[in-house]
């Protein structure tokens, strides 16, 4: 382990007109923070087409933020994200996590790196090389998502793969030259839009949607990626008070996937069911919805092992609940509606359902 972890060391912005400015747009009170202390440096922001990753974006261009870069696989096609972020001053460049050549030259003259991992299969392979390389270019703050318990030894939310994977990516990362902030979240409330995206988008809108699960009934502990994406674009815009730490983002209460389910028919006023499998019964449905056989081991293996964890039970406890969101946004964590509600922040993943 590398004991030696660099201070950071951020550009700042000097005019106090321009950091309270940044600081009404982004909801803080500038008296409350030193000016010198507001980073202004370029920052690279990975899975910028993700519900994470656009809303970060999002946030940092809609702030004044004067460098934002986002990377995409294939930049001159300019999809509906990068068109959108590009026209409000975005910096887009070509970036893929398959492609360690392609990692130089995002990351020149970046300071800060805010990082959701890509879902794609062996994607924390890709991991330790794109760590390395931010710091042969001098990246100064790394900020990464992960997952709920995902360093905690001997939880129970170590039995599933995904989990483990963050683990190990997160620890990496704790041992490198990089000082960072590791955010770890509990499921997103956009999850079951993005998983039924590419299956239900396209049907016509008075057919019955089912969505399906193995939560055996058990109330899970959503959170809102809206919050998520404030807790990170405040954690970038004032590094210092965060600088090696991790913070657990949870949802106000749990509720069950029937309610969640409930809740989207009701703002989409489309008719969408929700029906509880046993896990025999959703490994063959996932199975029969990939035609790759290999895209059936690593897919299905990290739903399941999620829907594990749901039936556990273990999130209705209210033990399970962290304040996190509430002791840096300085407000509670969004619910359900109030997520469903906030379509101008969504993605074309989650919007289908809403058109």
């Amino acid at each position: 382990m590398n004991e030696i972890v660099k201070d950071v060391q951020v550009a700042t912005l000097k005019v106090g007109e321009a950091c309270d400015y940044v600081c009404e747009k982004i909801g803080l009170k500038a008296e409350h923070h030193d000016h010198d202390e507001l980073v202004t440096g370029r920052i690279f922001v990975t899975g910028a087409q993700g519900v994470l990753g656009y809303r970060v974006s999002q946030r940092l261009l809609n702030s004044g933020h004067p460098s934002t870069r986002i990377g995409y696989r294939h930049p001159e096609d300019l999809s509906y994200f990068a068109n959108e972020l590009s026209s409000k001053g975005a910096e887009v460049v070509h970036f893929d996590w398959k492609d360690k050549t392609t990692y130089a030259a995002a990351l020149d003259a970046v300071k800060i790196v805010f990082c959701v991992t890509p879902y794609i299969e062996n994607w924390a392979q890709t991991f330790p090389a794109f760590l390395r390389a931010c710091e042969k270019a001098g990246v100064e703050y790394f900020v990464k998502v992960s997952f709920y318990h995902a360093r905690n030894e001997n939880d129970i939310y170590q039995k599933a793969n995904f989990v483990r994977l963050h683990a190990a990516c997160d620890d990496l990362l704790s041992m490198s030259s990089i000082p960072y902030t590791i955010l770890s979240a509990s499921h997103l409330m956009s999850n079951t839009l993005v998983m039924h995206h590419a299956e239900d988008a396209g049907k016509d809108k008075e057919k019955p949607i089912v969505l399906y699960g193995a939560s055996e009934g058990k109330n899970i502990n959503y959170v809102s990626p809206n919050d998520i994406a404030e807790v990170a674009t405040r954690v970038i815009m004032y590094s210092k008070p965060h600088v090696r730490k991790e913070y657990t983002l949870t949802g106000l209460q749990p509720i069950s996937d029937d309610d969640l389910v409930c809740a989207l028919a009701k703002h989409s006023k489309r008719p969408i069911f929700y029906e509880d499998l046993p896990i025999n019964m959703i490994v063959q449905k996932e199975e029969d919805g990939f035609t790759s056989v290999d895209d059936v081991d690593w897919k299905v293996r990290d739903f399941i092992g999620l829907e594990k964890l749901k039936a556990t039970g273990l999130e209705e406890n209210i033990g399970f609940i962290s304040h996190d969101i509430e002791k840096i946004c300085k407000r509670k964590p969004e619910t359900v509606d109030q997520y469903l509600e906030a379509t101008e922040s969504m993605t074309p993943l989650e919007k289908w359902i809403f058109e």
